[in-house]
């Protein structure tokens, strides 16, 4: 089996989008555990920390035997990193776990971790969140800047916080000329931290 690992916080990774310099690695042997449905959605895509200790410092799979993701932890239980599997492990793997009896563990979900939006790519990913934390950097940090990119825009909002609003809505799905545009904008110097 082949997994990618991410870090607890950052979206998933599906194989056609790994690439060279991802923490890639083949494991030869995974404890698997069968878990409902919810507690598989948390750990695709929550922080958490799991509290049976005999999951502490281990990596091991979770699956509903339809999905699965590989996890990490640490010594105190907390979920480090994860991964899915490659595409040709995971017809095995899944029925290997649609086999095993429920399991329900017990944890705590202390923040959700990015939401994976499907339909983009990588570098769409990457730039999409580029540009979400530069809106928020210039609105909090740089707001001259923050009027003029709305003024650019047409975007005419009274208050300064509709504004803000209405250019995080305008970005919110999908990945479109937009985004593109608003990423070569935010990438020009004068949008850089003073």
């Amino acid at each position: 089996m082949i997994v990618n690992w991410v870090k607890e916080d950052e979206e998933l990774l599906e194989p056609y989008e790994w690439s060279q310099g991802d923490d890639i690695e083949i494991i030869s042997a995974i404890q698997c555990i069968r878990v409902d449905e919810q507690t598989l959605h948390d750990f695709i895509y929550g922080c958490l920390l799991i509290f049976d200790k005999e999951y502490f410092n281990r990596v091991f799979a979770v699956g509903d035997g339809h999905y699965a993701v590989a996890v990490e932890t640490n010594h105190e239980g907390k979920l480090c990193y994860r991964s899915v599997f490659d595409f040709a492990s995971r017809q095995k793997l899944n029925a290997q776990i649609l086999a095993l009896p429920l399991t329900s563990l017990q944890y705590q979900m202390y923040d959700e971790g990015e939401m994976k939006e499907f339909g983009l790519t990588r570098k769409e990913r990457l730039k999409k969140q580029y540009i979400n934390h530069k809106i928020d950097e210039l609105y909090m940090d740089h707001f001259e800047a923050f009027l003029s990119l709305c003024e650019q825009l047409n975007i005419q909002d009274e208050k300064s916080i509709h504004k803000y609003d209405h250019l995080k809505k305008l970005i919110e799905n999908g990945y479109s000329f937009i985004h593109e545009m608003l990423y070569n904008e935010l990438i020009k110097k004068e949008y850089k931290k003073k």
